[in-house]
C-alpha cells in the first residue's frame, strides 16, 4: 500500500505541474522550470549522500560487504545493458516512436572527448560523496530527516510536469511502440541473467543474488524489505547493490547518450526504478525531452514490480 501511495504522490506532483503550466500559459516560466529541474537534481543528489551517511554503521558496511555489492551490481548492470541493447536493435527497424534528440558532437582530441563524457557524471557523483562526508564527519546535518528527499522529488516532478506542457510533449504513442512497452521486461530479464553469475563472484547463492538485485535501483525499499524478511546481512548488501546501480547510472547515461540514439534503451534500463525521478532529467538532457514518457513509464512499472518480486526469493 505504501508503494502505491508513493507512486500516487509522484503522479500528483507531475499532474500539478501540467495543470500549473496550462493555467499560467505554456510559454511562461520556461526557463524557470528548466533551471528548477537542474537545481533540484543537484539538491536531491546531495541529500541522498547525507541520507546514506545517516545510516548507522554505514562505514563498516561499505568495508565488509562492499566488494560483493560491487560485483553484484556489475553483473546485473552488464546483463541489463546487453539485453536492452539487443532489444533496441530488434525494434529499431520499426522506427522509434520517440524522436530522440542527440546533441551533435564536435571534432575534438581523444582526451577532450573522454573528459566531455566523464565531467558531468563525476560532478554529479561528487555531490553525493560530499553529502556522505559532511554527514559522517561534521555535525551540520543533525537536523536532517529523510522525508526531505521526498519533498524535493515532488518539486522536481512538478517542474517536469510544467516542461511536458511547455515542450508540447504528448503521452500518446507509447502503446504503439513495442520497444517502449518492453523496457521493463528488458530490465528484469537482463538483471536476472547477469545475476546468474552470483556464485562465481560472491559468496551468495543465485537465489539470494536474484532477491538482492530485485530493487532495480530502489535501495531504500530493497534493504528494508529484505531485512524485515529476516536477512539483515543480505538486506545490507541489497541496499549497497541498488545504491551502486543508481550511482553507476550517473556515469553510464551521459556515456551512452554520447554513443547515439540506439543506446537510450540500455540507458533507461540501467537507471531502473530511478528513471521516473532521480535520473529523469539526466536521461532527458542526453536523449531529448521526448523520452520523458518512456522513462516515467519504465520507472513506474519497475517501482511496482520491485516489492512484488523481492519476497519471491526469500
Amino acid at each position: 500500500m505504501d508503494t502505491f501511495i508513493y507512486l500516487g504522490k509522484l503522479a500528483l506532483a507531475l499532474l500539478c505541474g501540467v495543470v500549473a503550466a496550462r493555467l499560467l500559459g505554456k510559454h511562461r516560466f520556461v526557463k524557470t522550470a528548466a533551471v528548477g529541474q537542474t537545481f533540484l537534481v543537484w539538491l536531491l543528489l546531495f541529500f541522498m549522500g547525507v541520507n546514506t551517511g545517516s545510516i548507522d554503521g554505514i562505514a563498516k558496511q561499505f568495508g565488509t560487504i562492499g566488494l560483493s555489492a560491487l560485483m553484484l551490481t556489475l553483473i546485473s548492470v552488464l546483463g541489463t545493458m546487453a539485453v536492452a541493447l539487443g532489444g533496441s536493435m530488434i525494434f529499431s527497424s520499426d522506427g522509434p516512436a520517440l524522436a530522440i534528440d542527440i546533441a551533435p558532437r564536435k571534432e575534438q582530441s581523444l582526451f577532450r572527448r573522454i573528459w566531455d563524457v566523464l565531467k558531468e557524471p563525476l560532478f554529479l557523483v561528487s555531490i553525493v560523496v560530499l553529502g556522505v562526508l559532511l554527514r559522517l564527519f561534521t555535525p551540520l546535518f543533525g537536523w536532517y530527516r529523510s522525508s526531505l528527499v521526498s519533498y524535493l522529488l515532488y518539486a522536481m516532478l512538478f517542474c517536469v510536469g510544467m516542461g511536458l506542457v511547455q515542450k508540447n510533449i504528448s503521452f500518446r504513442g507509447i502503446l504503439s511502440d513495442k520497444g517502449l512497452l518492453l523496457l521493463p521486461l528488458f530490465t528484469i530479464v537482463g538483471s536476472y541473467l547477469g545475476t546468474l553469475l552470483t556464485p562465481l563472484v560472491t559468496p551468495f547463492t543465485i537465489r539470494e543474488g536474484l532477491g538482492m538485485v530485485s530493487g532495480f535501483g530502489w535501495y531504500s525499499l530493497s534493504g528494508i524489505l529484505i531485512s524485515d524478511l529476516g536477512y539483515p546481512i543480505l538486506g545490507s548488501v541489497s541496499f549497497l547493490v541498488n545504491l551502486l546501480r543508481e550511482s553507476f547510472s550517473f556515469f553510464l547515461i551521459p556515456l551512452l547518450g554520447r554513443l547515439g540514439r540506439r543506446y537510450y534503451y540500455p540507458a533507461v534500463c540501467t537507471a531502473g526504478a530511478t528513471s521516473m525521478d532521480v535520473t529523469l532529467v539526466l536521461l532527458t538532457s542526453h536523449f531529448g525531452t521526448k523520452v520523458i514518457i518512456g522513462s516515467i513509464y519504465h520507472g513506474v512499472v519497475m517501482s511496482l514490480v520491485a516489492p512484488l518480486l523481492i519476497p519471491l526469493f526469500f
